[in-house]
């Protein structure tokens, strides 16, 4: 069996921390277009969903993802099960997006181009929005507040997520990240 890296769980723990933070930043900076507490016109941690996964693989992505859920979630006083579903909503957008990328291009997610990355994000925003409607009508029906709601996730969503996107690649090259994913892939 491979030995894990301490630096990898700092990695998670660091993903997860910053996803939770942005979550506060963005709904303060973003506070006046706000839809609701849970659906936002612009949401800049989506694109931090994705990269989790990308920069540190599906297993500790996810987890990066989930921690910061988690602490969200903590924070507002969430019951244990609305916690969990938000967290597995959370969890399977970026990684069912990311199998559908590679079903209609046949190939993995190319994470310096920008165009792999808007045509993820948007694949992304769609999913995530069904995929978090659906957990809240099992736990928080309360949250549907009109029709128009959905649509509405999907664009913030999808503004956040192209965001991301262009600063990620942006800043990919300078800060090393491209190096660090490709060692991790050959561990």
């Amino acid at each position: 069996m491979p030995r894990v890296k301490y630096e990898i769980f700092l990695l998670t723990l660091l993903g997860g921390v910053l996803y939770g933070f942005s979550h506060y930043l963005n709904n303060w900076i973003f506070k006046l277009v706000e839809f609701s507490g849970h659906v936002n016109w612009i949401y800049l941690p989506a694109f931090l969903r994705l990269a989790n996964v990308l920069i540190l693989g599906p297993v500790f992505g996810s987890m990066a993802t989930a921690i910061g859920v988690s602490i969200i979630c903590l924070v507002q006083g969430d019951p244990l099960v609305v916690t969990a579903l938000n967290s597995l909503a959370s969890v399977l957008g970026p990684l069912i997006s990311f199998q559908i990328f590679k079903i209609f291009t046949g190939r993995e997610v190319y994470i310096s181009h920008l165009r792999d990355l808007l045509v993820l994000a948007a694949i992304y925003s769609v999913l995530n929005a069904l995929i978090h409607h659906i957990a809240w009508a099992l736990v928080e029906p309360d949250q549907f507040l009109s029709v128009s709601q959905l649509p509405i996730m999907i664009i913030g969503d999808l503004v956040g997520a192209c965001l991301g996107a262009l600063l990620f690649v942006a800043l990919a090259n300078r800060l090393g990240i491209l190096d660090f994913v490709k060692k991790r892939v050959v561990e």
